[in-house]
């Protein structure tokens, strides 16, 4: 009787500590991220062609499981360009919704509605207009402005107010999703069941005594 009593003490103490190291687990790891990479599929034309060299960002697993990337949520934007000093990243909306649409299950950019489309944009802060990198994320309109109904991202590049692309330019974003490991119980999920297992095991045990008592 004495020794489930201590037990019961002692399981009580690991659930708390299970519970506060819970509770600290999960305030550092981070939520799991999707990466977008860029790819270049034409340069275009003209007399300054060229193409980024590195082009990547991150958004939320929630935000693709959910299919709707806020532009708020893009986050570690990565642009290079030949020729550029890019030191300064911010994203653009390209419409009303201020937001992307993508597939749930592939994290691909889908067309949704007129209003769609984003851009992520690297820019020297010593010269922010005029020397820039541009590339748009889940674009719905054509090179020459005009709507479409499917997406058809492209980029664009100035060197201190000079072209430094060509026309018309094309690629497309893949989404590479984190690998998620399955779920492991927490501490104060075992301390629990031992608790559970110890207070049955101590019913178990005054009963038995009662009846013994009985007799």
């Amino acid at each position: 009787m004495v020794v489930l009593k201590k037990l019961l003490i002692a399981l009580t103490g690991l659930s708390a500590l299970g519970v506060a190291g819970s509770l600290c687990s999960s305030a550092a790891h981070a939520d799991p991220m999707v990466t977008y990479n860029w790819t270049t599929t034409s340069q275009g034309f003209g007399f300054n062609l060229g193409q980024p060299s590195t082009a990547s960002f991150q958004v939320p697993l929630v935000d693709v499981q959910s299919g709707v990337i806020q532009q708020s949520d893009i986050t570690n934007i990565q642009l290079a360009y030949p020729g550029l000093s890019l030191d300064t990243f911010v994203v653009s909306s390209g419409g009303l919704d201020a937001a992307a649409f993508v597939n749930p299950l592939t994290g691909a950019l889908i067309y949704h509605d007129p209003d769609q489309g984003l851009a992520v944009i690297g820019q020297d802060s010593n010269n922010p207009f005029l020397t820039f990198l541009s590339i748009t994320v889940d674009n719905r309109f054509g090179p020459f402005g005009n709507p479409l109904n499917s997406v058809a991202d492209q980029f664009n590049a100035l060197n201190n107010g000079n072209p430094d692309a060509g026309f018309p330019t094309a690629g497309f974003w893949t989404a590479t999703l984190p690998s998620v490991a399955p779920a492991v119980p927490e501490p104060s999920t075992w301390a629990m069941l031992l608790i559970g297992f110890a207070g049955l095991g101590l019913a178990g045990y005054k009963q038995a005594r009662r009846r013994a008592i009985t007799v």
